[in-house]
């Protein structure tokens, strides 16, 4: 599904942030992506999701390459929910976690329903109509989870999902996630927490100073 071939990328002040990534990604894996802080964990993601160029090296979606895609086809066929959220603080919940929805043209009432159905898996549906500014740190990393499987996207990657949760939020995430990959979404996910040993087999590939060290299994 995913082909990453020779992936590099040095940043203009001489950064290297990824150096020789090799990596096949199967439809309806699921991959964790551990590393410390500064390991290349993010600018790999965003390059999977068409948002950052490689300097070298290719990345391929179903055999084509992602940056031949058009912006909003990619976004459609992968989602990302970002550790820094990117939410319009402005705006309420549902403006934000319909957005996808409103491009499309989708009319009110499927904006609704889809909406309102996302919002009360991860238990914010009393704060549809708050505006994101009045939201804690961890409430915006749901709404920026919502906003991403909106769209019921084929992949979808999560950068640090867990960081602003405590233990019992992350825990209702968690399932929820991996219900969807159960039903077949490809997920990614970095994470900087300590992975469950007990969960079915997974795929877990750790970064250091922008190269993968270790490929294994949990």
């Amino acid at each position: 599904m995913i082909e990453i071939k020779n992936l590099e990328k040095v940043y203009p002040n001489g950064t290297i942030a990824l150096s020789r990534i090799n990596l096949t990604i199967e439809k309806g894996e699921f991959l964790y992506i551990v590393g410390e802080s500064g390991a290349g964990k993010t600018t790999l993601l965003k390059i999977i999701h068409g948002e950052e160029k490689p300097t070298s090296g290719s990345v391929m979606y179903d055999g084509k390459a992602v940056d031949e895609f058009p912006s909003h086809v990619l976004k459609q066929k992968i989602g990302f929910a970002y550790q820094d959220f990117m939410l319009i603080e402005d705006r309420s919940v549902m403006e934000n976690v319909s957005l996808p929805l409103q491009y499309q043209g989708e009319n009110f009432k499927s904006i609704y329903n889809k909406t309102s159905s996302i919002l009360e898996a991860i238990k914010l549906k009393d704060k549809m109509y708050k505006l994101v500014k009045e939201l804690s740190g961890g409430e915006k990393q749901r709404i920026s989870l919502a906003r991403a499987i909106i769209m019921n996207p084929e992949v979808l990657i999560l950068d640090e999902p867990l960081g602003n949760l405590d233990r019992d939020t992350a825990s209702v995430i968690m399932q929820y996630v991996e219900a969807l990959n159960e039903k077949g979404t490809t997920i990614l996910m970095s994470t900087h927490h300590m992975l469950n040993e007990d969960t079915i087999p997974r795929k877990i590939i750790k970064l250091k100073k922008g190269r993968i060290v270790t490929k294994d299994y949990v």
